[in-house]
């Protein structure tokens, strides 16, 4: 695996949609199809969804530029199982750390019924078709949607103090991309995690399951982040312990 770099995020970040698909050669086509037959024989609730590839990316300190075509969700779990592969779906992504005003980071641990069951992470996700507009991704409303469905967090909302582009994530397991956002907001960490729990209720009572089965909330303090990252026996993603690390330098 290659070290996570994280940057500082650029002013200007765009994300462009090709004209044309991701083209794959048919041998590799059905290793994908027999791995998905497995894979929804052990978890039905799998859907195989549109996934967009990063085909050709241009960075300057000033703009982050990347273009991507599509390809589906096979592809991106396929890529995920088999880090070695050839032809990978290379993703870019958005999630957000929430900061709380009593210096807590809080991230979920994904549910039972997800692709990566008891991962931890930050809320987030993939592209979406509907965020397209004249061929470029807004993945600002991209990200809005995700802390709302998630995380049940309206970013413009009395409780929220600010919310931007903070790093880019780059390398890593897979070599995904990733637009980490900061949302401060003016919860408490325990005032945040009863907002999750009510949330997450809404969502089962609807007759749906929850993408996090649980809200983790570390405090941004040197000594508390490296006990976490010491004692905490559940996967990661590949950003989380640098990003927890980054947060604390000098503290």
């Amino acid at each position: 695996m290659q070290p996570v770099l994280i940057e500082k995020a650029p002013a200007s970040i765009m994300i462009k949609l090709s004209a044309n698909p991701f083209q794959l050669p048919k041998e590799i086509r059905n290793h994908h199809d027999h791995f998905w037959n497995e894979q929804i024989n052990n978890n039905p609730t799998l859907r195989n969804g549109e996934v967009f590839t990063i085909t050709e990316s241009k960075q300057t300190p000033e703009k982050l530029e990347i273009t991507v075509a599509r390809t589906d969700y096979k592809h991106y779990l396929y890529t995920m199982q088999h880090p070695a592969c050839d032809h990978p779906c290379k993703v870019i992504y958005s999630c957000a750390s929430i900061l709380t005003k009593d210096n807590y980071m809080a991230f979920g641990r994904m549910s039972q019924t997800t692709s990566t069951p008891g991962r931890l992470q930050f809320a987030g996700g993939g592209l979406e078709e509907r965020d397209v507009r004249d061929s470029i991704f807004e993945m600002e409303e991209n990200m809005k949607r995700e802390l709302q469905e998630e995380m049940g967090v309206l970013v413009h909302s009395p409780s929220t103090r600010s919310f931007l582009p903070k790093f880019i994530k780059r390398k890593g397991s897979h070599d995904f991309w990733a637009v980490i956002y900061e949302l401060t907001m003016d919860y408490t960490a325990n005032e945040l995690h009863d907002h999750f729990l009510h949330h997450n209720q809404s969502i089962r009572e609807s007759g749906k399951q929850p993408e996090f089965d649980q809200l983790l909330l570390v405090p941004l303090e040197k000594e508390a982040v490296q006990s976490f990252i010491q004692k905490e026996q559940a996967s990661m993603v590949d950003y989380l312990t640098p990003i927890l690390k980054k947060y604390t330098e000098g503290n």
